[in-house]
């Protein structure tokens, strides 16, 4: 008959007791501390202070030697502890990760007015397929379908219809048109630029890629700090004002609201309208 062993409980931290009753983890710290206790009495002149010295030094080792906590040693909740204070309590994540190497030429080389036209034409699309639906609906599809397939008919049965041109119809009498303004004079030439309207300030924020940014928020101030535009980009990254600014300098705070890019602020100084248009450009690194 064999005989039963009793299996130690903490499996993975069970010591062999190789000198005597004491595990060599015990042995050392007894080896290390009575010692140092001794040292620390016959070093100390003072009477009281080096009983009690060399009393609580050598009881360190006593107590890391036999002492447990939890079913575990003294010293692996002292290193548990210590580890536990000096480790950071918050974390931040920082995304550093590349592109995938066939993914890049789809999100960093694609022409972004591709995108916005695409995107444009499908709802076009969207919007007359809605309406087409709504007429047909309107009109009585079966009438529609029938009138269709006369029309198909008759160009199988006359197709010299298809090519005989169209039939003009009369016209009214068309009033004949003012004549052209003369811009050697100065009222018709205000009258002019007045009715054009061209933009006063005009200019396309994008970021580093030459990418639009669309409702990044455009301040306008003057000398003294104080706002006197607030402009908006469009889907294409664009922005303008028609009304005029007197003369002078003028500061150009870009500000984006979702806090993704960064700009710097510019003071310029402007005399009249701006022929060519303003660029920001963020400055981020990535």
């Amino acid at each position: 008959m064999d005989e039963q062993h009793p299996v130690p409980r903490q499996i993975t931290t069970f010591e062999f007791k190789l000198i005597g009753f004491m595990t060599l983890r015990q042995f050392i710290y007894l080896l290390v501390f009575v010692p140092l206790g001794y040292v620390i009495y016959r070093l100390v002149p003072i009477f009281i202070v080096n009983i009690v010295l060399g009393f609580l030094t050598g009881g360190i080792g006593f107590v890391l030697a036999f002492v447990p906590f939890n079913d575990r040693p003294i010293d692996v909740m002292i290193k548990n502890l210590t580890r536990r204070l000096l480790s950071p309590t918050q974390y931040f994540y920082h995304k550093d990760n590349p592109a995938l190497y066939f993914l890049e030429s789809l999100y960093y080389t694609s022409d972004p007015h591709q995108t916005l036209a695409h995107i444009e034409t499908q709802n076009k699309l969207a919007a007359y397929m809605a309406n087409a639906k709504t007429q047909d609906a309107s009109h009585g599809t079966d009438a529609v379908l029938a009138q269709k397939k006369q029309s198909i008919m008759e160009l199988f049965l006359h197709p010299d219809k298809l090519f005989s041109p169209p039939k003009q119809e009369a016209k009214a009498p068309v009033n004949p048109a003012p004549a052209a303004a003369d811009p050697t004079k100065p009222e018709q030439k205000d009258a002019m630029i007045s009715s054009a309207k061209a933009p006063f300030v005009s200019g396309v924020v994008t970021n580093n890629k030459k990418t639009p940014l669309p409702g990044v928020l455009i301040y306008i101030r003057d000398q003294n700090n104080n706002p006197l535009r607030l402009l908006k980009t469009n889907p294409h990254g664009i922005f303008a004002t028609y009304n005029q600014l007197p003369p002078g300098d003028y500061t150009f705070e870009v500000k984006d609201p979702k806090g993704t890019f960064f700009f710097d602020t510019m003071k310029l100084h402007l005399e009249q309208k701006s022929d060519k248009p303003l660029e920001f450009v963020s400055k981020e690194l990535l």
